[in-house]
């Protein structure tokens, strides 16, 4: 009787040690695998670590410290206000370097007859007509009525009251009006009513509400 003898070929081990074998090839990967995720981990947290240094020494740089916004806002407005003073003053030499610039060409039309020989005494001049004073930046149909209630009623009478007369009138009719500045109407009515309406409309083209830009 003939015998079959079988040969153990690779692979042909026991079941339980085939497990095994799985078991521990499992197990280094996972040893591995955990190993390679500390790596990465630990590179992952050093540059995040990195980028949020850097972040914060770039916002650093970026924007400025905070600081007490009061009072730089209060500088401003003190600023602001002094500028409106210097506004309000320039806008009166002027108006009196205008008058005075009219007086010295009144002056400057008298004939030498006139002053050697006296003149028969000139009738009194005729109460001027009622002017426009639309025509004056910041002057509207509303407060013309105001200045005309107040004897204000031609550019003369606007160019010789004062500044401070006509803040008071117009504080007087309340907070809509009170808030208007008169301080370049003197200036305005004297070129009105010297007829210069050139001059008048480039210096209009310098106002805003008829205070100057």
């Amino acid at each position: 009787m003939n015998t079959e003898q079988f040969f153990e070929g690779p692979g042909s081990s026991s079941m339980a040690t085939y497990v095994w074998e799985i078991a521990f090839i499992l197990i280094g990967a996972f040893v591995l695998g955990y190993l390679l995720r500390l790596m990465l981990n630990s590179k992952l947290k050093a540059k995040v670590s990195e980028l949020e240094h850097d972040n914060a020494f770039l916002k650093s740089k970026s924007d400025p410290q905070p600081k007490d916004t009061s009072l730089l806002e209060n500088t401003i407005i003190e600023q602001k206000a002094e500028i409106r003073r210097l506004n309000d003053k320039l806008s009166s030499c002027y108006a009196e370097k205008l008058k005075v610039e009219e007086k010295l060409s009144k002056q400057a039309d008298v004939t030498p007859i006139a002053a050697s020989s006296p003149s028969p005494k000139s009738p009194d001049k005729p109460i001027s007509t009622k002017d426009d004073l639309k025509k004056i930046e910041g002057i509207g149909p509303k407060i013309e009525q105001i200045l005309n209630a107040e004897g204000i009623q031609t550019f003369k009478d606007l160019a010789d009251v004062d500044v401070a007369k006509i803040k008071e009138v117009l504080i007087a009719q309340g907070p809509t009006y009170a808030v208007h500045n008169p301080s370049t109407w003197a200036e305005q009515a004297v070129l009105a009513n010297n007829n210069e309406w050139d001059k008048l409309d480039l210096l209009q083209k310098e106002l805003k509400g008829g205070q100057r830009k």
